[in-house]
């Protein structure tokens, strides 16, 4: 489990206890795993009564707390956020809450989002005919949902809202990455504007007003002004699509949690990779250590076929597909490995498509370089067309650095 569960929390520790406390027990969720954000003057209370969690005291208000949470918890973290009053989690078709958890970031990570949230309504016949995960501009509702940390984002911070929050978040991430996560068929119980705690109370009701307003004068174009018949005012956002990815741009995918990789790392460090030198090296590199994992071609007699290593290491291959198949939003048939190579300026010519490069090891430096403007591959996927975007490494590497490169080529099979 690579990921943490924050709740804030209010003058409600007994609820809490009952209530979303009671649920993530029943699912067997590791209560080292869990924190619980409180006030400073209810910190005693909450420690008596939950004496087997972790509390922090934070700050007052939920916008407050929410962003102290952020900080609290290191960039690129996997948290997710609880209210602390859930009566019931309906997870559809999956067996568990963790497992629901595991899968809604790993969809983040191949769809490069950095929120997902779940349909609003608990109500089952509202969400039996829905998609099952929707990229669209969605309400991404604060009661349950899960981020990639980006504290240092100033453009996420909420800015206009109180009780609006998680409109206004909803915008902010969507206007910033293109694209939300919805899980449509998972949904959860609760007593929305509830009095206590950190709810909306009625004479709040001036101040939701005033609110929504301000969303809409600074986010008009992506939604409207609705009042619903009980007097509450809405910002109900438009269904935009979420943006297509361009064959010429870069793209930096989220953060993958360096466990993700030890696997592997431990696999290419008990190998010996081959050198690449003025001999066997066809692209003008410097000498390096390099292998191509999957199909390739061979270069004396031109077969299309498994390569060498590829049959010599199947269960390294097999790790380098299961990556892959967590990060790589499109197949692919070659994957390179590349240790402690520095690239002089190339374009990968029989490459067709977008590749994707991820980096990982003890190092710093040597990164890579695309079309002028520099980028940090360490644990973070990029996504560029390396056959029309010139790029290189800086010739600055400290320490053991591997890269792993997933693309497709065009084979043509000799005659």
């Amino acid at each position: 489990m690579n990921y943490k569960i924050a709740i804030p929390s209010l003058s409600r520790s007994k609820e809490l206890k009952q209530k979303t406390l009671s649920i993530l027990e029943n699912h067997n969720i590791d209560k080292s795993l869990i924190t619980v954000f409180v006030v400073e003057e209810e910190y005693e209370e909450y420690k008596n009564t939950l004496p087997d969690y972790n509390i922090v005291i934070g700050k007052r208000g939920i916008v407050q707390q929410r962003e102290f949470i952020e900080n609290y918890y290191p960039a690129e973290i996997q948290i997710v956020s609880f209210d602390d009053d859930i009566t019931e989690i309906d997870l559809d078709t999956f067996e568990n809450l963790n497992n629901f958890i595991i899968f809604a970031f790993q969809q983040c990570l191949e769809r490069k989002s950095y929120i997902w949230s779940v349909y609003p309504v608990f109500n089952k016949s509202f969400r039996i005919n829905k998609e099952d995960i929707s990229t669209s501009l969605n309400f991404c509702i604060g009661t349950f949902y899960g981020y990639i940390n980006r504290p240092n984002a100033p453009d996420l911070k909420i800015q206009f809202t109180e009780n609006k929050d998680d409109v206004e978040r909803s915008l902010r991430y969507f206007i910033k990455d293109g694209i939300v996560l919805r899980f449509n068929k998972v949904g959860f119980k609760t007593k929305f504007y509830s009095p206590g705690g950190l709810g909306i109370l009625k004479e709040r009701k001036e101040k939701i007003i005033l609110e929504t307003k301000l969303l809409q004068q600074h986010f008009n174009e992506y939604g409207n002004i609705k009042v619903r018949k009980n007097g509450i005012y809405e910002f109900v956002l438009k269904k935009i699509p979420a943006k297509q990815t361009k064959q010429h741009e870069v793209q930096q995918l989220p953060f993958l949690c360096p466990s993700y990789l030890n696997c592997i790392y431990e696999m290419l460090e008990n190998i010996s990779i081959p050198l690449k030198n003025k001999t066997n090296n066809r692209r003008g590199f410097p000498n390096h250590r390099s292998v191509v994992f999957g199909i390739t071609k061979g270069r004396y007699n031109g077969i299309i076929a498994l390569s060498a290593y590829t049959k010599k290491y199947p269960e390294i291959y097999k790790e380098l597909l299961h990556i892959g198949k967590l990060i790589c939003p499109f197949e692919f048939n070659s994957i390179y490995v590349n240790k402690n190579v520095i690239c002089p300026p190339h374009k990968d010519d029989k490459n067709v498509g977008n590749s994707l490069l991820i980096s990982f090891g003890d190092y710093s430096g040597c990164n890579i370089v695309i079309d002028g403007i520099k980028y940090d591959a360490n644990c973070r996927p990029i996504i560029f067309n390396g056959s029309q975007l010139e790029h290189y490494n800086t010739n600055d590497l400290i320490g053991t650095k591997y890269s792993l490169i997933y693309f497709n080529t065009y084979f043509q099979q000799d005659k």
